[in-house]
């Protein structure tokens, strides 16, 4: 009796579990359903926005003016008086080359001027005394005093004495000429700063052996105007006007911006790589930006206000077809569309769309025309 109760307590347990696994089946199906035909998508609801091109360019910053102080003659250096980071002014001496040969040369040198101005004064005063003979002989032989040969003599030596007081003022010259040679060796042997600006490097120290062809003593840069030089194409160098704009940045610097303009654009194409050379320089009077820094610019090119406008990723191209895929109730569509200026970030939508309509924010997503979305917003 307990075995049979048991058995059927068994079958009626099974029958049970039977029943409810069918009357779950449809409801498992039924989500099954749900899930494979509405999935969740990144939307947008369109807006309008202010869009402005801007050509960007990038590059190393470097001074306006940089200029390398280099020895003129060879010799030994006997004080280097700057270092790097120093400030420096137009005139100032940043090194001096040993100058006690030098020093004695230029005495040579005067000296040598004055001999020539003691022989100038001896010639001019033998020619004044040749010049009295002649005249005297003239007297004479205009009385019949002296013999024609007296008077010629007499000319002749102050002709001699003419061409002697000629020599002496050559020769004044000439030594006058030595010692200005002799005083800008002199010069030279001081090096001294051509500009205002900051001692960027320096390759010689006190005792150094330096001579032309060598690398400079040290190198001033005026860092008060910075430039920054870049290539472009030339659709974007016929679009560019010396004057233009431009906002620059610096990676050592995020989220300092600084102004600047287009100075100068090459009037010739970089045969090597079809690109014209253009110089945005930037005012830079808190020397904030430094040499070599890394920058980019953004050159404002035109500039539209109030006009429908998507991220660039919500437009794809289907089919060679420009389009943007708009959901209307719970559908996507494809929408062509038209696109006009770019920020890079936002794009014109010049037809296609209007302000309201809710699209994908990410067109590149592989999703259907026709496929049933559950639109999901950023917040």
């Amino acid at each position: 009796m307990r075995n049979h109760l048991f058995a059927s307590f068994f079958v009626l347990t099974l029958s049970v579990g039977a029943a409810a696994c069918r009357g779950a089946e449809p409801a498992a199906s039924a989500a099954g359903t749900t899930a494979e035909y509405r999935i969740d998508v990144a939307a947008m609801k369109v807006a309008v926005a202010d869009l402005e091109s801007t050509l960007q360019i990038s590059g190393n910053l470097v001074p306006q003016t940089r200029v390398a102080v280099a020895a003129k003659l060879p010799g030994t250096l006997s004080s280097v008086r700057v270092d790097i980071g120093d400030r420096v002014r137009t005139g100032q001496v940043v090194a001096v080359l040993d100058r006690r040969e030098i020093d004695a040369q230029v005495d040579a040198a005067e000296a040598a001027v004055n001999v020539a101005h003691a022989g100038v004064e001896a010639a001019e005063a033998a020619l004044a005394n040749a010049e009295l003979e002649r005249d005297r002989a003239q007297n004479l032989f205009d009385r019949g005093a002296v013999p024609r040969q007296r008077l010629d003599a007499a000319e002749t030596a102050r002709r001699s004495s003419a061409a002697q007081r000629d020599l002496a003022r050559a020769n004044l010259a000439q030594a006058e000429a030595a010692l200005r040679r002799a005083r800008e060796v002199q010069r030279d042997a001081t090096l001294t700063s051509p500009i205002d600006g900051v001692v960027v490097e320096r390759h010689y120290d006190a005792g150094s052996l330096v001579g032309p062809g060598d690398d400079p003593v040290v190198v001033v840069a005026d860092l008060r105007v910075m430039k920054l030089e870049a290539g472009v194409s030339e659709l974007e160098a016929g679009r560019l006007r010396v004057g233009m704009p431009a906002r620059v940045e610096a990676q050592a610097r995020p989220g300092d911006v600084f102004e600047g303009r287009v100075a100068a654009i090459a009037p010739e194409v970089d045969a090597r790589n079809r690109h014209f050379r253009i110089e945005v320089r930037i005012n830079n009077p808190g020397a904030q930006l430094l040499s070599g820094m890394y920058g980019s610019a953004a050159i404002p090119m035109e500039r539209v206000q109030q006009v429908v406008a998507i991220p660039r990723d919500a437009v794809i191209t289907r089919d060679g077809t420009r389009v943007a895929i708009r959901i209307e109730g719970d559908t996507v569509h494809d929408v062509p569309v038209t696109e006009g200026l770019t920020d890079g970030r936002l794009v014109q939508i010049a037809s296609g769309l209007q302000a309201g309509d809710t699209i994908l924010s990410d067109a590149r997503q592989d999703i259907a025309a026709g496929t049933k979305v559950n639109p999901v917003f950023a917040r």
